[in-house]
């Protein structure tokens, strides 16, 4: 069952969600500080990695939306509770459903395109009948 879940398209996502879950959870002295707002952004970065694994992983785009977007609460609620040094934040849930959405922007994106480069192009009897 655990190999059959852990199929290839899947290893990204798992690794992204223990590898961001360690940063959400490290202790917030060991955070290093930036301009304002810049943790905004890692959170915001944090979540298109884990939006393009999820749809990597072939998780529909709605049901990539709701798992992250309770994974975001569950980060922030833990954050405020148990984390050292961290607090929760409504904002921070806030650059994590911005990331979500620009994942799923990227990963749609990325998908119209390849589908319209893999149409043939023309009519396949017009390359026959001109020999």
């Amino acid at each position: 069952m655990v190999l059959s879940l852990l199929r290839h398209r899947a290893v990204p996502l798992v690794v992204a969600v223990v590898v961001i879950t360690a940063m959400l959870m490290t202790p917030g002295g060991t955070v290093p500080s930036g301009p304002p707002h810049t943790d905004k952004v890692t959170h915001a970065l944090m979540f298109v990695v884990l939006a393009v694994c999820s749809r990597y992983a072939r998780i529909s785009p709605v049901v990539t939306l709701l798992w992250l977007a309770v994974y975001g609460v569950l980060t922030e609620f833990l954050q405020a509770t148990v984390a050292v040094r961290r607090s929760g934040s409504f904002w921070d849930w806030c650059a994590d459903l911005a990331g979500v959405m620009i994942g799923l922007a990227i990963t749609a994106t990325v998908r119209s395109r390849a589908r319209v480069g893999a149409r043939p192009q023309g009519n396949p009897r017009d390359s026959s009948q001109s020999s």
